[in-house]
Formats: C-alpha cells, structure tokens, sequence
C-alpha cells in the first residue's frame, strides 16, 4: 500500500451523527478475530473518506465483490454465422430474463422486502423486455460481422453516449441501469460467474463489509438471499449517491459509503474493517485490542435503534405536554426517503444549492421544478423549507459553469467565508436567481411550502428578495404558467449581526431559522473544519448561548415562528437546552430524528428550563459543559468514538492517550 490515494488519511473525517435506523449487530465472535488480527501486530490502521448514503456503523471483514476482470472477447465471423450469434444472443437475454424473474418472485413473497428493491429489478426487466436492445444489436452482427459479446459492447457504447447528452444527473445516471443489465447478458454469454456468485466466507457466520469498485442492485439482492452470507456494510470505491445501488441501500437500511477511492485497491477479502458512515469513514485494520468493545457497544446502539424505531409514528411531546416539531434537513431529493422512514415531521431545511454543484452545466427551471415537485409530493402535505441556493465559499458549481456565469472559479478569494455568498451570490446573479424562485413557486402551488434566505446580514437583503419575487410571480403569469399567490419567506441567522439587530429583520420576515454551525463560528472567530483550532469551536460558550436565547425569545415576543437547523438540533443534550429556551422546532439529519425523539418523550420542558437557569449564572465553559453533560446520559455514538478514536494508527492512538491532559 505505498501508493496510497489522495483521499485516505490518518485523521477521521467528518461530523458527529447519530446511528439511523437498526445497525448491524458486527462480529459476533470479535474475540476470535481479536486473536487472528494479533497475529499481525504490525498491521496498523489507515482511514479512507467515502460519501454517507445510509448512516450506521458496522464491524466485520471485507470481502471484495470481483468482478472477474471481464474481457468481452471480440472475433470476426463470416456471413453463415450470424444467425447462430443472433441465436446466442436472444438465449442470454432469455436467460437473464428468468434470473431476474425468479428473484423478484422471491423477493414479493418476502413481506419486509422493501418496494424500491423490487421495483429495480423490475426496471431490468423492462430493459430486457425493450426488443430493440437485442434487435439493434443483431443489425450489428449483420453488418459488421462480428460476435455476439462485441456487438453488444458497440450497442452499449452508443446508448451510453446518448445517456450522457442528457442535461438531467438522475435521468443520466439510468443509462448505468442499462449498462449493468448488458453486463448481465456478457457474462451470461462468455460464460462468466455473476460478482455475487464469488463471494466466499472463510466463516459461514461472520458480519461482512462488501467492499465493491460498484455494485448492482441485482447482485446485493442476490446476497442479501444468500443463507451463508450476512451484510453488515457496502463500500463502493465509485458510485454517486443517486444510483440505484446507493438507493437500495437506503431502502435496505444498510450502513454504506460510495466514492470510497483506493478501496479496493487497498482492502484485502478477510482484512477487518470498521464502516462509520456516520462520519464517511472506513477504517481498516482497528486496533484489535478494541474490537471486543467496539462490538458491544454497536449491539448496544443496534438496541437503542430498534427501540427507537417502534417511536416513528408518535409525536415529540414531552412528559408536561410540549410538543416540539422535529423536521429533517436533505441535500437532494433521495434524502426524503430517509426523513419519511424516520417520521419526520416535514423538511426544515432543503439545501437547494447541491442541485447547481457537481454539474457542467446549471439546472434549468423546468429541472428545478420537478426536482422541487419530487420532494413536496413526497412528503404528503407537511412543511417544506426550501433554501435559495447558498452558493460561494467552499460550494461552487463547476468550471463550466461558472464560466457560463461570466464568473472565473481560479480568482483568488481572501476570505471565502466572508466573501459573495448565499444571498449576495443570488442577489448579483438575478437571472440564475428568478430562475430559481420562478420554480419553487411553481412547485408551491396548493403546497405547504416556504422560501428561506441564507445568511441574512442585512434588512434590505429582504426587501430585494421580495422584488424578485414579485418579478419571478411576474414572468410566470406573463407565460400562463400557475405559480403561488402566497409564499412565507424566511431567513437564516447565523451572522451575528443579525442576531444582534434581529428586531429590524422579524418586521420583514414570516419565519427565522437559526443556522447555528455558521452563528457559532462566527461568534467565536473559529473555523470549525480547522484541526488546529476546531477544538475551539464550542456550542456551550456562554456568548454563544446567550445570543441562542436572545434569538429564540426575541422570536417567541414578536410572534414569529423560529427554528434551528444546525447540528446542534439534532445533539440530543444540547437540544434539551434549546426547549429550554423556547425553541419549538428543530431541523436534523434524518438518522438523528428517531434518538431525539426518545429523548424528547422522556423529558420534561420544565426541566429543562431548570437547567437552563442553573447554568444561565455560569461563566466558566467548564462548569457549563459539566452541568448539562451531567443532567441526562443518551446512549450514542460519540462515546463510541471516544473510547476508539477512528482512524489513527493503532501507535498513534496510544500515542495521543498518553499525551492528553487530565481534567
């Protein structure tokens, strides 16, 4: 491994999460491994980054999908062959076809089989079922002569050219559902084993980690069947988190990461691995004096979700009857799968801005729209809270196009945080702005759905968005286009600024929303994804929460309905403080939802608001992290990570233990 790649690392990436949903119960037997994994003392931990697509965490040993390093094999034949190639070909497909019908037999006669993992296989089918698939391959056995396998290949080629003119990041990536059936027919006709069939366990009852350069959705159904294999984790080195796979992952509430680059690479069949998608980390080789722990303390968690799981339909109200809302925050519109499994109770915060990213091109308003559509039927009438795009800083659209924006992404910014972005990005692009506001209004009609503005430093900042608005309602009526009368607009605050002065913003606003990730950075001057002084960034400063319960109860006076969407909402400790001050709603990742909930049943408010005086007469951080750390203990993933610091080198790990001050 000494050509490791960019991305992996000897820190742990990422933020805080708690564990969604039931986690695998990893490595029964880790004693055992304990013992194998000593025999190799010298192995020591290394940590690859990966995209979240389903939070969880899960421990066992990696088994590498292998594709089988399929050459399609390509030969000229004459013209008296082409029928037998044509035959050939029509019995692959006829043999895929009823693969791929008896597993989705098998999987309706399974009640908890979820829909989405029919309804992929059943798309397959349909690719089969096209006739001009195997037709347009035939006329080109005919009229290049060549074999079956290759001139699939060419077919393959052709439609994957016209998948990728599609202007649409879903609709193009559909075009890889064709590739993986095509990739079903080739193996079928160069008698090639499934990647499925190629998973062997040295241990018939051992958690494993599918460890995959990417994954069909037919191959994870075909070994979630298998009796003598058990996933307790997916890890793509490729893959996005719209495909198919990331999706079934989602439905099959699999701990998985996609993106993963090096892993296959740098992951052996039978190396123990330890999946954290709450932070998009994969750690291999942990230190085996700590799997015994780590394994208890995942059952422990997998007994809490299943616990929290039967809470979904019952709302967050605590023990003297203050009901609090518990919305989710997504970031694209295959997120709200997970906020409607989790009893969400609307979306307090649609990140818009990860539409216009990660594109050559910006999204249209038509694309926009449905986009935006998507997520308001899913959610079946509850609140939508849909952000103006926050773009600038760290999250920019792509050289192609910011160039199409006149705008140059290799001008050097001397302080991107504090530079044009969010709102003064949208306000200095008006017609990428109407645009946006010309589809979610659209969207809205006859919906429960509200625009908020990020980071609000300004009054006037309102009034101009109000101004285009009315423009945008204009330009709609002027097409004949439907579109909302009414919208309720929103602001974040997370300057300080416009905490400070929040009086002269509530005139102008329906609704506030506290983004407390950037409040609390700004506030104490501390960049939060620093290492050098990320421990700095403290959400119990007392500055920082005297400006929360200012917000809040400036809110409350004035009427006005507030929210808080940051990570803190979703901290079950630090959201007891935020009931305690009058906060009513609070916006999360969606895995955090069913643990907050518990949480919530569990308190009183008058508790709380208890608390919240003891420690409103502290002064000393210390005390005041004492004090509220004392008053509930939750069962989560951060002791977890306390008492195994993911990613570091087993030396490293002592290393740092030996060096921390005691307190």
């Amino acid at each position: 491994m000494a050509n490791t790649p960019p991305n992996v690392t000897d820190e742990a990436a990422g933020r805080e999460k708690e564990l969604p949903g039931e986690v695998p119960v990893a490595l029964p037997q880790a004693q055992e491994t304990v013992a194998e994994s000593s025999r190799e003392p010298e192995l020591s931990s290394i940590a690859m980054k990966g995209i979240a697509v389903f939070s969880g965490v899960a421990l066992g040993q990696a088994q590498i999908l292998s594709e089988g390093d399929l050459e399609i094999p390509r030969f000229p034949i004459d013209g008296s062959q082409t029928r037998a190639e044509s035959t050939r070909l029509r019995a692959a497909v006829t043999t895929v076809a009823k693969e791929l019908e008896e597993l989705s037999e098998t999987l309706a006669q399974n009640e908890d089989t979820p829909p989405e993992a029919i309804a992929f296989i059943d798309l397959h089918r349909q690719i089969l079922a096209d006739e001009s698939l195997v037709t347009d391959t035939q006329a080109i056995i005919r009229e290049r002569l060549v074999n079956a396998e290759w001139a699939l290949s060419l077919r393959m080629e052709e439609l994957r050219k016209a998948f990728d003119a599609i202007d649409n990041e879903y609709l193009a990536e559909r075009g890889d559902d064709v590739a993986l059936v095509v990739e079903r027919i080739q193996r079928v006709l160069s008698g090639r084993r499934r990647p499925a069939d190629t998973v062997r366990l040295t241990k018939s009852d051992e958690k494993i980690i599918l460890i995959a350069d990417d994954l069909n959705p037919a191959d994870i159904l075909i070994l979630k069947r298998r009796r003598d294999v058990s996933i307790a984790g997916l890890v793509t080195a490729s893959g996005s988190p719209t495909s198919h796979a990331a999706i079934l992952a989602r439905s099959l509430e699999i701990p998985t990461l996609v993106s993963v680059e090096g892993a296959t690479e740098n992951i052996s069949s039978d190396d123990v691995v330890l999946l954290d998608a709450d932070h998009g980390v994969l750690t291999v080789h942990p230190d085996p004096s700590l799997l015994p722990q780590v394994a208890q303390r995942i059952r422990d968690l997998n007994n809490a979700r299943i616990r929290q799981k039967r809470l979904n339909s019952r709302p967050a109200e605590t023990k003297d009857g203050v009901k609090i809302s518990l919305c989710a925050n997504i970031a694209l519109p295959e997120d709200v799968r997970d906020a409607e499994r989790t009893g969400a109770d609307g979306i307090g915060l649609f990140r818009s801005e990860f539409l216009f990213m990660n594109r050559p091109t910006l999204p249209s308003e038509d694309e926009q729209y449905e986009t935006y559509l998507r997520v308001i039927r899913a959610m079946k009438g509850k609140p939508v809270t849909i952000r103006t795009m926050d773009l600038g800083g760290d999250k920019l659209p792509s050289h192609e196009a910011l160039e199409s924006l006149n705008l140059d992404d290799g001008e050097e910014v001397p302080n991107p945080a504090l530079g044009r972005r969010a709102i003064r990005f949208s306000i200095h692009q008006p017609e990428l702005f109407l645009t946006q506001l010309r589809a979610i209004l659209r969207a809205a009609v006859d919906s429960n759905v509200q625009i908020m503005l990020p980071l609000l430093s300004r009054p006037s900042e309102i009034a101009i968005t109000r101004g285009f608005i009315r423009k945008a309602r204009e330009q709609l009526t002027d097409r004949g286009i439907a579109c909302a009368d009414k919208i309720a607009l929103g602001g974040m605050i997370e300057v300080p600024a416009a905490a400070i002065a929040l009086p002269s913003f509530l005139k102008d606003l329906d609704f506030i929303s506290l983004g407390t990730n950037d409040l609390i950075q700004y506030t104490l001057a501390v960049d939060r994804h620093d290492p050098a002084v990320s421990e700095l960034y403290d959400p119990l400063h007392p500055a920082v929460l005297s400006l929360l319960y200012s917000v809040i109860k400036t809110a409350v006076k004035a009427k006005k309905p507030v929210s808080i969407c940051g990570e803190i909402a979703g901290d079950p400790t630090l959201a007891r403080l935020l009931i305690g001050m009058g906060a009513r709603r609070l916006s999360m990742e969606s895995g955090r939802i069913p643990e907050l909930k518990e949480m919530i049943l569990a308190m009183s408010c008058a508790e709380a608001e208890k608390l919240l005086q003891r420690i409103h007469r502290m002064h000393n951080p210390i005390s005041i992290h004492e004090a509220v750390n004392s008053s509930t203990q939750v069962v989560s993933y951060t002791a977890l990570q306390n008492d195994y610091p993911v990613g570091k080198s087993n030396k490293e790990t002592k290393q740092n233990e030996q060096s921390q001050p005691v307190a």
